[in-house]
């Protein structure tokens, strides 16, 4: 490398993950919307470093090109020297243009071409999940709502596949009406398709699809002015005497068309904004206060924001209407079943916990945490807003005394003293007034922060602080106050999952032993269900000089053995085939004790109908008869040996 090849800028050296964080164990193991978006903001942020970089490089040369021709402004130099100098201008330059714009150039190019096609399949992968912004795409925060929506998603996805299981035996209804729309969980769960739909239906994206359509054409009409304008008055005829450009009554009326067409179009779009806002309002406004807002202290959402947090309050309520079918189903199972679970002699229901979880109101407990601060910034905001009022009627006052043509000169050097000590004061107090809202915004996330829920505090909730990840104080709370709900439904299929593990016996006897593939899915399980690749296959080579990237390796915590009740004594059958129709034994190969037999829940005793031996059950007719095969119908065989 020759003098001007040499950079005083040093290079920059990132580490970047391997793979995305994918642990392998239940709803407490699984990684937080923050470890996974800054896993993902460490590959998003580096074209804008690399490209800084590159600027960096080039402006250093730039200052010593700089530097250098002030040194020929010399009168003393030789004319060797200037030779020199000259030389040492000509090779900075010639490595700015053929070394930073050059060859760096194309190897960073290349590098955030490579990110972005990864960031672009991701995306693609995670559809509907990620929701891409044109035209100014800010890839850390779709990818930060992307990750926390599949969150979420993972969470209701195995309640209701469980549910549906489930509702072989107690019917359950899958369409449940949430802010006015009749929402199918099931679908929800299995078609991205219909999940994208309501998603642009709450977003009011059929207006959005207008507004763009429009803006298009307002685009051409203005182009259309332009080259008409131009055109006319530069080749169109003139005055011989004036040399003015002769409007025509054509010309005219086609140019007063298109400054119509302008004006209609542009009033279109402002009313397709305001009816967009009152889509999107009309169901923000039907969630509870404690989700969407505090009567304007934090700020203002915007129509992006409300329509998020719309879906997320859906995703929640959801939720809550699964659980709480769960406690009812569950319940009812017992009673369908209640000779067999007296015998197998299981625990009750955490019924009453569970009812206290989910009456636990959220909008209280935030309400009172933060309610003295609020009252503290209300008594504060008032105060000053009192003074600040009535300076701003004494400035006008002196204003309009000043005005007068009649005043006296030392009034006036009196009266513009004043003037300007109430302007200071004035201003004093608005920046004091800033300050407090500061502060004030500063306590409510600090005591928000401190707050805690089933000994998880607000951060580990909602997954620790994110880099970059940027919000309206509003949509923070607002986002915590959800988040804390949908938490408390978590921790309430956890009371209850951990429960349903331990009756497994009970469920197994009753032909719901399947439903524990969906119980024992991991996080890993469900990223390969949707196709999304853990693996961040990106083979970014470094650039000599000015880019040095290793990858890290991405710890993830083992599959955890889940404690589960034993099947030990336990046979279902559902019989149901051709083969099946003159079937008279069934046995069980496990457990000891006497062997109890049951045909869709009611028991056969020995004597009455079947004969019992160790761990066989041989009965005198078969289960199903050749008519009720014929007919379509089914039968269970549950064994039992206790």
């Amino acid at each position: 490398m020759g003098e001007a090849e040499k950079t005083k800028v040093d290079p920059v050296e990132e580490e970047i993950s391997d793979s995305l964080p994918c642990p392998e164990g239940d709803i407490f193991d699984l990684p937080t919307v923050a470890e996974i978006t800054n896993a993902f903001n460490e590959i998003a942020e580096l074209p804008n470093k690399l490209t800084s970089k590159l600027g960096e490089m080039k402006a250093e040369k730039e200052l010593e090109i700089v530097e250098l021709e002030k040194q020929l402004s010399n009168p003393d130099l030789t004319e060797e020297e200037r030779e020199a100098i000259l030389k040492q201008i000509k090779e900075k330059k010639d490595y700015i243009d053929n070394v930073i714009l050059g060859e760096f150039k194309e190897e960073i190019d290349k590098i955030i071409e490579d990110i972005e096609k990864y960031i672009e399949d991701l995306s693609d992968i995670l559809s509907p999940f990620w929701d891409k912004e044109p035209p100014n795409r800010d890839w850390q925060k779709e990818a930060r709502d992307a990750f926390e929506e599949l969150l979420q998603e993972f969470h209701t996805y195995i309640p209701t596949k469980i549910a549906e299981l489930v509702s072989k035996l107690v019917p359950i209804n899958f369409t449940v009406n949430i802010l006015g729309l009749d929402i199918n969980i099931l679908k929800l769960v299995t078609s991205p398709a219909y999940q994208k739909e309501l998603k642009d239906q709450i977003a009011g994206k059929n207006f959005v699809t207008q507004i763009v359509s429009k803006q298009k054409r307002l685009k051409e009409v203005n182009e259309e002015i332009e080259e008409f304008v131009v055109n006319h008055t530069s080749t169109g005829k003139t005055d011989p005497v004036t040399g003015n450009y002769v409007v025509t009554l054509d010309n005219a009326e086609k140019l007063k068309a298109l400054r119509d067409e302008k004006e209609q179009l542009e009033k279109e779009i402002a009313e397709l904004y305001d009816k967009k806002s009152e889509w999107v309002d009309k169901f923000f406004q039907l969630i509870p206060e404690e989700f969407r807002q505090f009567d304007g202290e934090f700020g203002v959402l915007d129509d992006e924001a409300k329509a998020k947090l719309t879906w997320k309050y859906i995703k929640t309520k959801i939720k809550e209407y699964i659980q709480n079918w769960f406690v009812a189903a569950f319940q009812k199972l017992i009673g369908i079943f209640q000779k067999i679970w007296d015998l197998l002699g299981l625990p009750d229901g955490p019924w009453t916990e569970l009812t206290d979880i989910m009456n636990m109101d959220i909008g209280a407990l935030i309400r009172e945490r933060i309610q003295s601060i609020k009252d503290k910034w209300e008594e504060t905001k008032v105060g000053k807003g009192i003074k600040i009022k009535k300076l701003k009627k004494e400035i006008e006052e002196l204003e309009e005394k000043l005005a007068d043509p009649d005043i006296s000169m030392a009034d006036h050097i009196k009266l513009s003293e004043e003037l300007k000590l109430k302007i200071e004061e004035k201003e004093k107090l608005e920046d004091e007034l800033l300050e407090e809202m500061d502060k004030f915004h500063a306590d409510v996330r600090e005591a928000l922060e401190g707050l805690n829920i089933f000994g998880y505090d607000i951060i580990k909730i909602i997954g620790g602080k994110i880099e970059s990840a940027t919000a309206s104080l509003e949509e923070e709370i607002a986002e915590i106050s959800l988040a804390f709900e949908d938490f408390k439904m978590n921790w309430h299929k956890k009371i209850m999952f951990d429960w349903v593990t331990i009756v497994k016996k009970f469920l197994t006897a009753i032909g719901l032993g399947p439903l524990f593939d969906f119980l024992l899915l991991t996080w890993c399980d469900f990223l390969k269900l949707i196709g999304m690749p853990t693996n961040i296959g990106l083979n970014i080579v470094g650039v000599a000089g000015l880019v040095a990237i290793t990858k890290k390796e991405t710890k993830n915590s083992p599959r955890k053995i889940k404690e589960e009740g034993n099947v030990d004594g336990i046979a279902y059958t559902k019989v149901k085939n051709e083969s099946q129709v003159d079937q008279t034994e069934f046995s069980v190969t496990t457990g000891t004790g006497t062997l109890h037999a049951f045909v869709n829940g009611v028991e056969i005793e020995h004597g009455s109908g079947v004969t019992i031996s160790g761990g066989t059950a041989t009965f005198d007719t078969a289960p199903l008869t050749q008519s009720e095969y014929d007919s379509g119908i089914s039968k269970d065989v549950s064994l039992i040996r206790i």
